[in-house]
This record gives C-alpha cells, sequence and structure tokens, in this order.
C-alpha cells in the first residue's frame, strides 16, 4: 500500500502525479480558458467577474477576440512560455465543444503528439458522443469537475473509460460538504485513474463575495486566500485514499502560486526580457523609467540622454510616452539633471501579457 508523500510543490501525493499535474508544477502548460459560459452556479466558482458566464477566450492573460484568425496568438504565447502542454478549461469548454476540439486540432499539428493536453470540465454535459469527438481529436487527458453532494452524473464517469486516455477526478475540497466525500471516494474507487483535490480558495469575484458572507467563511491566515477547515480535510480524505490505494494529489494555493505560475513567468520572462530589462529572482522584469515634459520629443530626448550618460544605445528605448533604461544607468541620469526630466523611477512587473506592475519607486522627481 502507497504511503502519502510530501512533493516538492508544496502538495501531498498517493502514487505518482497524473501527466498534466507533472507539466503544470514545471509550469509547462499553457492555461488555455475557451470559454466562461456554464449552466453551473456553484458557490465556489474562481472564476473573475470579466471572465464568468461570459463568452471569452484567454490563453495565459491573452485575450483571444476571434478564435479562428487569433489562434497564432496562442501559438506564439505556447511558444513564448515553452509549454509542453495546454489545459483546457472554463465555464464548461463542452459548451463550446467544437471550439475545444479545433483547439486540440490545431496545438497538436503545431507541436507534436507528444504535446499533451487535458481538459476540465463538470459532467452535466457530458455523453458518450462528445467524448468520442475529444478523444478522436486527440484529447490525452480528461478531468471531471464533480459534485460530491449529488450523485445525480455519477454514472457518467464510467463512459471515460471507454476510450484510451487517462481519466481523472479533479474536485476541490470544501469542509462544509464533509459527509459527502466517503461515499462518493467509494464510488470512484477504480473507475478513475487518479483524483485531484484542490485546496480551497476564496476568489475576488462577486460569486465568492455572497458565498463568504452566506457562510460566514475565513481563510485560514493573514497572507493565504485558502479557506479554512480545507487542509485539514484534504488530508482526512488522502488517508482514505491511502486506504483504498488510490491515485491522489492534493494541490495546495500554495502550489499554483509558487511553483505554477512562478515557473511559467519565469519561462516567459526569458523569452520577452527586453535588453535593458532584469529579471528578479521572482521571474519579475525590473527596468528603469524616465518620464518627461509634456512638450518634449522623447526620441531627442532618448538620444541626449544616452549621450550624456554614455549608455549603451540597446540598453535604453522609447516606450509609449516614457523612456525606459536598465538599472544600472538610473543614478547616471539623475545626476544630469536634465531640464526635460520629471521624474525618474524603477518599475517592477509581471512579464505576462497584461504587464501587470507590482512596484514601482520614484527616486526622483522634479
Amino acid at each position: 500500500m502507497a504511503d502519502i508523500k510530501k512533493t516538492p510543490y508544496y502538495s501531498w501525493r498517493i502514487h505518482r502525479l497524473a501527466k498534466g499535474c507533472d507539466l503544470c508544477v514545471q509550469g509547462r502548460k499553457l492555461v488555455l480558458f475557451i470559454t466562461g459560459l456554464c449552466g453551473k452556479r456553484c458557490p465556489f466558482c474562481p472564476v473573475s467577474d470579466q471572465k464568468i458566464y461570459k463568452d471569452v477566450i484567454y490563453a495565459n492573460e491573452v485575450p483571444i477576440t476571434d478564435f479562428e484568425n487569433d489562434f497564432s496568438k496562442i501559438i506564439e504565447e505556447t511558444k513564448l512560455c515553452e509549454a509542453k502542454g495546454a489545459g483546457i478549461t472554463g465555464g464548461d469548454p463542452l459548451v463550446k465543444l467544437d471550439r475545444v476540439c479545433g483547439a486540440i486540432i490545431r496545438l497538436k499539428k503545431e507541436f507534436g503528439k507528444e504535446f499533451h493536453i487535458h481538459l476540465y470540465t463538470p459532467l452535466d454535459l457530458v455523453d458518450e458522443t462528445k467524448l468520442k469527438k475529444l478523444f478522436d481529436s486527440g484529447l490525452d487527458e480528461i478531468r471531471f469537475h464533480v459534485d460530491v453532494d449529488d450523485k445525480k452524473h455519477w454514472e457518467k464517469i464510467k463512459l471515460a473509460k471507454k476510450f484510451s486516455w487517462d481519466v481523472g477526478v479533479e474536485i476541490p475540497v470544501i469542509p462544509w460538504l464533509e459527509e459527502h466525500y466517503d461515499k462518493f471516494l467509494d464510488f470512484v474507487n477504480g473507475k478513475i485513474d487518479f483524483l485531484n483535490l484542490n485546496e480551497l480558495e476564496v476568489a475576488d469575484n462577486k460569486v465568492w463575495q455572497k458565498t463568504k458572507e452566506q457562510r460566514e467563511i475565513v481563510c485560514k491566515d493573514d497572507m493565504s486566500y485558502a479557506v479554512e477547515g480545507s487542509e485539514i480535510l484534504a488530508m482526512r480524505i488522502l488517508e482514505r485514499c491511502k486506504e483504498l490505494n488510490m491515485r491522489a494529489h492534493y494541490c495546495t494555493c500554495k502550489l499554483k502560486d509558487a511553483m505554477q505560475m512562478a515557473n511559467r513567468i519565469k519561462l516567459r520572462a526569458k523569452n520577452i526580457k527586453k535588453p535593458y530589462q532584469e529579471i528578479d529572482d521572482e521571474g519579475m522584469l525590473v527596468f528603469g523609467v524616465i518620464k518627461l515634459t509634456s512638450s518634449a520629443d522623447r526620441e531627442v530626448c532618448a538620444k541626449r540622454i544616452m549621450l550624456k550618460s554614455k549608455i549603451p544605445k540597446e540598453m535604453i528605448a522609447v516606450e509609449g510616452r516614457k523612456i525606459h533604461l536598465h538599472i544600472d544607468f538610473v543614478e547616471k541620469v539623475i545626476k544630469r539633471k536634465i531640464p526635460e526630466i520629471i521624474e525618474v523611477g524603477v518599475m517592477t512587473k509581471y512579464p505576462t501579457y497584461d504587464g501587470f506592475v507590482v512596484e514601482y519607486d520614484p527616486l526622483y522627481e522634479k
């Protein structure tokens, strides 16, 4: 009988991780949000307000406004992150089944059969015809979100075992549903290849705001969005999985932030970094920023700054209404006191498509 083992990824496992999870913790999975449409109204849905119940598509943080003509953006993002696979999610991806199958086919064509694709979907719309379409498209791994307190659709899990792919169940660990997990485990035992347990996390959306108020939910500590009691229950479920010798993985909120996201953005950072930028230990892009008077000619000022401060031309660039430069030259520029400069600072931002600014530290202001 296998033991419960702690992984290097802030998680616990029984037997080995599913292939999709193995690539995920390395940051090697493109997250393809295929649609926000979904017939379910789960009170713990983590999808953001800009996506939830809306027919929108994202490849990681890149919005895809025209799926047919913008697929090159999905390919580009996959390459920038050096992904070796993709995880397709939603919403309920089966609402847009043809779109899902099209994405699988095109990704496999571009990156080869070894490019691993998994899909996460509720059971509500599952039937054998849809599963066959997914399998024929090249899907490698299917993961079902299952309501542990409602066995209405449980039998549909058996349909997936008619095809030669990996079949799993991936569910959040919900403290207020504790009494239902044992019965569910007894049902799925022997019917799936793996079980993923996700630590329940409070999301910044209206769905969760309502749920928190109704159930008086609190986080386990001041530094986390993880719901109090979720991890305790997850470890109890793992003990039960151990008794059943079931392949299982408990994925913590910390894994998603410190491993999955962190590794992915580090890979992306090295591929998009400009010569004037540095990458810090967390994979963030760090660089100097010069703000000029509104009347200043940015191109002319950039050349003057470059000459006066002896900055190599690849270490400085006009970006929009600002001038960016390598942090090694920030102090030199400040000392020159060039009249058109009104502010000089250091910016730290995510290397993602949206370029979210983590910190801006102004070092000089006129």
